[in-house]
């Protein structure tokens, strides 16, 4: 399982793990692309149930991913037993939406192209563009304005489809460079870097088209962001405290920015609250109580003051809502939002994003509503206003728009 993946297997990877993100339960959905390469990788159009299930707990899944696959239909059961893969029935939308003929940039021109949703600006079918028409050669015009980085190896002026279609991100990208030797300065994490540039903390994700549009343009070498971290549920905190204060923070890099606050600055407050030490949640392993009991035990506190800072969506707010009513009555954990970040995470966003439906979408409309009435208090009636329109849309402001030099 370890051969490295063909060009027309890494697209299988991608679009399979487009539908099963849908269908994975919460707890899962960031494991989609392991388990779709696992499935890419099985190189079988059949497999025993015992085959399956191995493969996806091989990727960090359970047998509920497997239930999750059968429901996107991409693996389907067979009367004579086993399963059927099933990958062709990754939708390939954007397979039928990216192939507009060039006459189309006739039509739009590249100052008045509306931005699609993400889906519809694949790069996987773009095709290059050798002949010379006046359209192409305004979009062409357009594109030699940019920094010459982005077009000195022919891709782009080859390629004007990819203008037309990520012309808000190329320019962005074209500001982030100027009188720069390269994207970044290694203070911040790819997702911090990647929202501070375009709005969407997954555009320079590994696997996605962003991070292509770059490797395409001959740019990858540019990227400086700091190193990332991995490792589950982990607590710092210096010194010991009987009543302990700590924010639990369920995205990894506020977690390490907060980290280093205490320990390398030796900070004794966070955007002015007092802390005595910090948690890296993982997202939802903050939802088991008894995470935070044994915290309690494992710090020798008398009692512990939990402030939970997560992503400003229907999921983030989830957990907050089950921490809090986790609480026990006993008093011995307390747990509250960690405000001051929220406050400043929806100023940063009503900024950037003064339509609160411009804000990134999700796929939590199933996921309720909950976890409102424990920020509401905190806040004025328009930024109440702004988050209940967040979460109406089920839209997504996460974390890592609020950076280390914001701390």
């Amino acid at each position: 399982m370890g051969h490295k993946l063909t060009e027309e297997e890494q697209r299988l990877v991608t679009t399979t793990a487009k539908v099963i993100a849908k269908t994975l339960p919460d707890e899962h959905r960031g494991k989609a692309s392991g388990i779709a390469s696992a499935l890419v990788r099985l190189r079988s159009k059949t497999v025993e149930a015992d085959e399956l299930l191995q493969a996806v707990v091989e990727r960090g899944g359970d047998a509920g991913c497997c239930d999750a696959l059968k429901a996107a239909q991409v693996v389907v059961a067979q009367d004579e037993g086993g399963y059927r893969i099933n990958l062709s029935s990754a939708p390939d939308s954007d397979r039928q939406k990216t192939s507009a003929p060039q006459k189309q940039i006739a039509k739009t021109g590249p100052t008045t192209i509306a931005r699609a949703k993400r889906p519809d600006r694949s790069l996987g079918r773009l095709s290059c563009v050798r002949r010379q028409t006046p359209e192409l050669t305004q979009v062409r015009s357009h594109i030699i304005g940019l920094d010459p980085r982005l077009w000195l190896n022919g891709w782009l002026l080859s390629t004007p489809d990819a203008f037309v279609r990520y012309e808000t991100e190329l320019r962005a990208l074209d500001a982030a460079l100027a009188g720069k030797p390269a994207l970044g300065d290694g203070t911040l994490s790819l997702r911090e870097l990647s929202y501070r540039i375009f709005g969407d903390e997954k555009f320079l994700a590994p696997e996605s088209d962003g991070r292509k549009l770059l490797r395409l343009m001959g740019l990858t070498d540019l990227l400086n962001v700091r190193p990332s971290l991995r490792f589950d549920m982990q607590c710092f905190m210096p010194k010991h405290h009987r009543h302990a204060r700590l924010v639990v923070s369920e995205n990894l890099d506020p977690w390490v920015n907060m980290r280093n606050a205490l320990f390398l600055d030796g900070r004794k407050r966070i955007l002015g609250e007092r802390v005595h030490g910090v948690v890296f949640g993982n997202g939802t392993l903050a939802r088991e109580p008894s995470h935070l009991e044994r915290l309690v035990d494992t710090l020798a506190a008398e009692d512990l003051h939990v402030m939970y800072w997560g992503d400003i969506d229907r999921a983030g707010l989830e957990i907050l809502a089950s921490l809090a009513a986790s609480a026990g009555e006993d008093g011995r954990v307390t747990v509250e939002p960690f405000m001051p970040a929220y406050r400043l995470m929806l100023k940063r966003a009503q900024k950037r994003y003064p339509d609160p439906l411009s804000n990134e979408e999700t796929d939590q409309v199933n996921v309720p509503i909950t976890g409102t009435e424990l920020l509401a208090p905190y806040l004025t009636e328009s930024e109440l206003a702004y988050l209940e329109a967040v979460l109406e849309g089920a839209r997504l402001i996460p974390q890592e728009s609020v950076t280390a030099e914001d701390l």
